[in-house]
Formats: C-alpha cells, sequence, structure tokens
C-alpha cells in the first residue's frame, strides 16, 4: 500500500514536470517584445523602450513616448501573439488597450487594428514599426 502512494507522488510530480516544461516552451518571444514595449511606454520608461526597440523605430518611439508624459497610463487587458514569423521577422497582433486620463478624464488607446512588426536583432527581438 506504501509502494502505491509512492508510485502515485511520483506519477503526480512527473506529470506536473511535463506540464510546466512544456509551457516553458511554448513562449512567443515576438508578442512578448511588443507587450513589454507596451509596459514601457505606459511606465514612460524610455530606456526600457529603447532597449525594445530596433534602431530605424526608435524615434517613432520616443514620439510615443512623448505623447503620454503628461497623462495616467495603463495597460489594460493587454494579450499578444504572433500571426506569422519568417525568418528575422514576425508580426504580432494584440487586444487590449492603453487607458491614458488627464483630469479625470479617460481614453482608450486600442492595441487592436495593428500588425506590430517585430525584428530580429543581435539575437533579440525588437519592435520595428507596425501596419
Amino acid at each position: 500500500m506504501k509502494n502505491q502512494k509512492w508510485l502515485y507522488l511520483i506519477g503526480l510530480v512527473a506529470l506536473f514536470g511535463l506540464a510546466l516544461s512544456a509551457c516553458a516552451g511554448g513562449q512567443d518571444a515576438p508578442a512578448q517584445t511588443v507587450l513589454l514595449y507596451q509596459q514601457a511606454l505606459v511606465d514612460k520608461n524610455q530606456e526600457e523602450l529603447i532597449s525594445y526597440t530596433c534602431a530605424d523605430w526608435e524615434s517613432q518611439a520616443l514620439l510615443e513616448l512623448d505623447s503620454f508624459v503628461s497623462v495616467d497610463t495603463e495597460l489594460v487587458d493587454a494579450t499578444c501573439q504572433t500571426v506569422s514569423e519568417e525568418g528575422d521577422t514576425a508580426r504580432v497582433t494584440c487586444e487590449g488597450s492603453i487607458s491614458a486620463s488627464y483630469n479625470g478624464e479617460a481614453r482608450e488607446f486600442p492595441l487592436s487594428g495593428r500588425t506590430f512588426i517585430v525584428v530580429k536583432d543581435g539575437g533579440d527581438w525588437r519592435l520595428c514599426g507596425y501596419e
């Protein structure tokens, strides 16, 4: 009887380990880059924002950051997923929004409706525009 409990416990631990490894392997790096970029944008963290941006998009990223400087911002229900990946370029779509409020008036900026272009640069994925 004791052996059965141990076998059951070992089986549960093994099953849990397999589930965790499956989740870790499924990370969507291009989509994660877009989410981290959006979070840096609402946090108004210029250094971090630039770290998720390709060199060609840096000036546009700084313009986006400037547009939120004077308002309180929050990332709301944001999720992203890669819809295509070819070589060093991926396309990512998102749901959710950026909520910006100024003097008690809130405005939502939806993340949907854009396809974000993410490129692999030096081994890291970086946001490089949208269409």
